[in-house]
């Protein structure tokens, strides 16, 4: 169970990479979301809110293996937050590229009020920050589908 735990905590070993894991696990993300979520809303709502319940159930479990505050290893985090940047928006190079750059500067600088979430406890803290900042580039990619469609 233990290697379950871990193996999907890490997004298949993508936590384990030595530089910038963060990074890693939100690029897996991208492309998860770029080759198997298709182009529905409906869809999209119900994955974007799975990956997040996946991502705080795993998270905890990790947390307590690792015995560490959100271990660099915890990555699946990031497939939630980059997921949520990419949903509702045209599946184009433009937006899936747009949505990974902007949720990384989200996550590493956590302007706002999303610095402050990592202080809730346990798996719910490791995800939610990262949902902020998912959240927040959505809406600029959002206003930027609104422009472009001018």
């Amino acid at each position: 169970m233990r290697k379950i735990i871990l193996f999907f905590s890490s997004v298949c070993g993508a936590g384990y990479i030595k530089y910038a894991p963060g990074t890693f696990g939100s690029l897996a993300g991208i492309l998860l979301w770029a080759f198997f979520i298709p182009q529905d809303f409906a869809f999209q709502a119900v994955a974007v809110t799975l990956i997040f319940f996946v991502s705080v159930f795993f998270s905890s479990l990790a947390e307590r293996i690792y015995d560490k505050k959100d271990d660099q290893r915890i990555v699946i985090d990031e497939v939630a937050g980059v997921w949520l940047s990419a949903a509702f928006l045209p599946k184009t190079v433009l937006f899936l590229v747009l949505a990974f750059i902007l949720f990384r500067i989200f996550d590493v600088r956590k302007p706002l009020f999303i610095k402050k979430l990592q202080k809730i406890k346990g798996g719910l803290g490791i995800t939610v920050d990262d949902i902020a900042a998912g959240f927040f580039v959505n809406i600029i990619l959002q206003g930027l589908n609104l422009i472009l469609k001018w």
